[in-house]
């Protein structure tokens, strides 16, 4: 059984090694410590004592957003994501956000899928985000809509 929860200092070496699989960082520790510095919440599922998914979900005023989201591979489609990504909107919802935002790849078809059956919509491009010089989808999440 998965359990969704608060990130601990023990959960860090396997979210970084989630990071390195999921997105081919050249430096997820650096990633991680930016998570935290800025007072972000970090959302991990765990089986058994060994983290196999994290959400980083930071505050940005009136809105939320998601800064990164991965499963590992041996665990993708077991609903794992639709958990974490629940506990992040459930969190949003109770601190009274009123949008989610993120960023997803122009060419990451299956997450664009992903967000969209939980209503995001892409509300802009963003050319050249991702250092490799690939464009991003800015997406967002209307909670107040959602929500009635």
């Amino acid at each position: 059984m998965y359990c969704i929860r608060d990130c601990s200092l023990s959960d860090f070496a396997d979210i970084i090694e989630i990071d390195r699989e999921a997105f081919n960082s050249t430096n997820p520790t650096f990633d991680l410590f930016v998570y935290v510095t800025y007072g972000s919440d970090i959302i991990v599922a765990d089986i058994g004592r060994k983290v196999i998914g994290y959400l980083v979900l930071m505050d940005s005023g009136k809105d939320a957003k998601i800064m990164s989201f991965a499963v590992k591979k041996e665990f993708r489609n077991r609903g794992i994501g639709s958990m974490l990504m629940d506990e992040a909107i459930k969190r949003c919802r109770e601190r009274g956000k009123g949008r989610l935002l993120l960023e997803v790849r122009v060419s990451n078809i299956s997450a664009q899928e992903f967000y969209k059956k939980r209503g995001f919509k892409i509300i802009d491009t963003i050319p050249s985000y991702y250092s490799d010089g690939e464009d991003a989808y800015l997406m967002c999440l209307d909670l107040w809509r959602e929500q009635f």
